[in-house]
């Protein structure tokens, strides 16, 4: 599904999303809070990984049709 769709689906069962392409637990959160529109989420965070509070889409991924709910 494209983007949008996948963000509608995402918003309404409080879950991730994540591009087909990209590691099964990595997603994006989107949200509409102020600080932070779409987060990186991971399923497994390890001590001493970084995370990341801000996602910058790529023109690919703003028009690819390959995205899922991370479930």
């Amino acid at each position: 599904m494209n983007i949008q769709e996948a963000t509608k689906l995402a918003m309404e069962n409080g879950t991730a999303i994540r591009r087909v392409s990209e590691p099964e637990e990595t997603g994006i959160l989107p949200t509409n809070l102020s600080t932070y529109q779409c987060m990186v989420v991971r399923d497994v965070f390890q001590k001493g990984q970084k995370a990341y509070a801000r996602w910058q889409p790529s023109a690919d991924d703003l028009l690819a049709n390959d995205w899922e709910l991370l479930t």
